[in-house]
């Protein structure tokens, strides 16, 4: 387990839609679409959170019976590939 705690970069602009968030990104001029569980995931990233928190977190956020720890930890190494959380 990693005791790494994700963090957002600065600069972001994070609005709700339908189906997650939209999260525009002025130093880069780009717009992420992200979906229900990478919503939550990004919002998890604040710094407070251990990566094995956040995957708990998210399990607990759906209630399933082991925590997503693949899932989010792909999430996670999405996240970061595309410069939104270090």
């Amino acid at each position: 387990m990693s005791e790494q705690r994700p963090t957002r970069v600065e600069g972001l602009e994070p609005h709700e839609v339908d189906d997650g968030l939209v999260v525009y990104q002025a130093g880069t001029d780009r717009v992420h679409y992200l979906n229900p569980t990478a919503s939550v995931v990004f919002e998890l990233c604040t710094g407070e959170h251990t990566e094995a928190e956040i995957e708990e977190l998210v399990g607990d956020a759906w209630s399933l019976p082991e925590p997503p720890r693949e899932e989010v930890r792909t999430c996670l190494a999405q996240l970061r590939a595309e410069g939104v959380v270090v």
